[in-house]
């Protein structure tokens, strides 16, 4: 009966350990899309057609954010869908439905009042 106690307490810190080591989200947290927009290309810029105007809202605080990349790559970004991010610098790394980091550059924060 001992060794099977051992046996469990040690397989149950080792599932503790290795799922703690994978979890990938290390500084991650959940943040809202409020808006996205996407910027209208011109005769003179067509390299905007790819831009989009993002805000997100995160611990309370409402970033405004620039980006570009792919429609497929926003394709399922809209109103009140939440992400996984984190701030770096001046740059907010939200992770894609499909595990992809895509890096929003900050254009401003509004903080709470």
């Amino acid at each position: 009966m001992r060794k099977r106690c051992m046996a469990l307490a040690g397989f149950i810190a080792l599932s503790t350990i290795l799922s703690v080591s994978q979890s990938g989200d290390e500084g991650f947290q959940t943040a809202t899309v409020v808006s996205i927009d996407k910027q209208a290309a011109d005769a003179r810029h067509p390299e905007k057609g790819d831009q989009y105007k993002i805000s997100m809202r995160m611990g309370g605080v409402l970033y405004l954010c620039k980006a570009s990349g792919s429609p497929s790559t926003f394709l399922d970004w809209s109103p009140n869908k939440e992400f996984p991010t984190r701030e770096v610098g001046k740059v907010l790394e939200v992770k894609n439905h499909n595990g992809q980091i895509v890096e929003l550059n900050i254009s401003s924060k509004k903080l709470p009042k």
